[in-house]
């Protein structure tokens, strides 16, 4: 998977800030492929486009509940967890993606301790198979009403 992250420049008074967002993430390798990681690849109206490339979306079978959740919720998203202030070979952006998933609990445990974490809507070629793999694996539990206990019958209950 390739995540294109878009760079733009906040203006501030006398400075400009940079603020990155998640312009989308193309599944296969096809844009990976036409540019190193943090390259330049193209240009919107609001900023500078950038490609990272050469990122798999792992699913695990105790996750289910979660994805089941997120493929019945109004939007499902896709999570691009960065790093900050990056220090690479191969480009001079301080940013970098360090995991993309399709897990809402696990995007949130990393923006809990302060990390960047960017979403966008799921491409259908990640949708798909993510959809086919719930169906596959996850079961769900019948709801089972909770009991009253008899605190007068019960001599544990007692004083």
């Amino acid at each position: 998977m390739t995540a294109v992250l878009e760079k733009r420049l906040i203006k501030r008074q006398l400075w400009q800030i940079p603020s990155w967002y998640l312009h989308g993430v193309v599944v296969g390798d096809s844009l990976a492929h036409q540019s190193p990681p943090g390259q330049p690849v193209g240009q919107t109206e609001q900023g500078e486009l950038f490609s990272f490339g050469g990122y798999e979306v792992t699913l695990y079978k105790d996750a289910c509940e979660r994805y089941w959740h997120a493929l019945i919720g109004t939007k499902p998203l896709v999570y691009v967890v960065c790093n900050e202030e990056v220090e690479s070979d191969e480009h001079d952006l301080p940013v970098e993606p360090a995991l993309i998933t399709i897990d809402y609990d696990d995007a949130i445990s990393h923006a809990e301790t302060d990390g960047l974490v960017l979403s966008t809507d799921i491409p259908g070629e990640l949708y798909r198979p993510m959809e086919a793999f719930v169906l596959d694996h996850y079961k769900p539990k019948p709801f089972e009403k909770r009991k009253r206990k008899k605190w007068v019958d019960d001599p544990a209950g007692q004083r």
